[in-house]
């Protein structure tokens, strides 16, 4: 099956389902579906890791972490906009508590990932690794995210 045909399945199907606002869940399926599209990765593969909770290891996904950061509106002068990055956090969990300690992660990750990057593919790669660890230290949940793949 085609990149293109797949993507289009599974758009139709995916539901995401975590305490985050309606709107940053579409814009979340919107950006990580037009994103597999162009950097011709699996869709599957891409829900996969966000599932697992995995950094991306082939180009194309490292393409559509960094597209997908761009799509997020994440990126300014060719680098992570952190402060950008910290005003969707309220949209992506629903207290008060959790919100903080999101803030926290992304606070850290602003001192440690600054580099421009001139290859979107390169881009968001540090960025979700440092997310990633910088959650573990502090044991923030990660956002419940559930894929329902019907055919």
């Amino acid at each position: 099956m085609n990149a293109a045909l797949s993507i289009t399945t599974l758009l139709a199907v995916v539901c995401l389902s975590w305490a985050a606002t309606p709107e940053y869940k579409a814009k979340v399926i919107t950006a990580v579906t037009t994103c597999a599209k162009e950097h011709n990765a699996e869709l599957k593969d891409i829900l996969e890791i966000m599932r697992q909770n995995k950094l991306p290891e082939t180009k194309e996904q490292k393409c559509v972490v960094g597209c997908f950061f761009e799509k997020m509106e994440y990126v300014t002068d060719n680098k992570v906009d952190w402060e950008k990055v910290k005003a969707l956090n309220p949209q992506k969990y629903d207290t008060p508590e959790l919100v903080e300690k999101v803030n926290q992660v992304t606070d850290e990750c602003a001192k440690v990932v600054t580099g421009k990057y001139s290859d979107i593919c390169e881009l968001g790669t540090p960025a979700i690794k440092c997310l990633k660890e910088e959650a573990e230290k502090i044991q923030l949940p990660k956002p419940d995210v559930k894929f329902d793949l019907k055919h």
